[in-house]
């Protein structure tokens, strides 16, 4: 059952990250300009759900509940951290416009929640076979 889970989140994490690129794509072709570094945004938002997920299912094998908390809160630090990295090194060596700014700010943030919902919803399942047992 965990291999069956592990693999709805990986086919569910390619097809969110296809959806996001059609819709850069199409944006894109009606002429909006969503900035130099949407792609790289979507893969950086990609990798931290695929660590937070992998980091997370080992705290969820412990079956111990103050265990996968801590991974789960190491994880949400690690993200963060991560997260605010990518921002001070786009504002500290990104030569960009304020239009270019902005467009990075709120396309990061769309998909940092959209990335983190998706892993949310793939956890959940795993969270209520736990409970279900005890």
């Amino acid at each position: 059952m965990q291999r069956s889970l592990r693999a709805r989140f990986y086919i569910g994490l390619l097809k969110l990250s296809i959806l996001c690129l059609v819709g850069v794509v199409i944006i894109e072709l009606m002429g909006l300009d969503l900035g130099r570094f949407i792609y790289i945004e979507i893969v950086f938002n990609a990798f931290l759900a695929v660590m937070s997920y992998e980091i997370t299912c080992l705290g969820a094998l412990s079956g111990d509940g103050e265990i996968f908390h801590g991974f789960y809160v190491a994880t949400v630090f690690i993200r963060v951290l991560l997260s605010l990295t990518v921002f001070t090194l786009f504002f500290i060596f990104a030569d960009a416009d304020k239009h270019e700014k902005l467009a990075f700010i709120l396309s990061f943030f769309f998909y940092y929640f959209a990335y983190t919902i998706f892993e949310i919803v793939c956890l959940y399942p795993k969270l209520q076979g736990k409970s279900g047992n005890e």
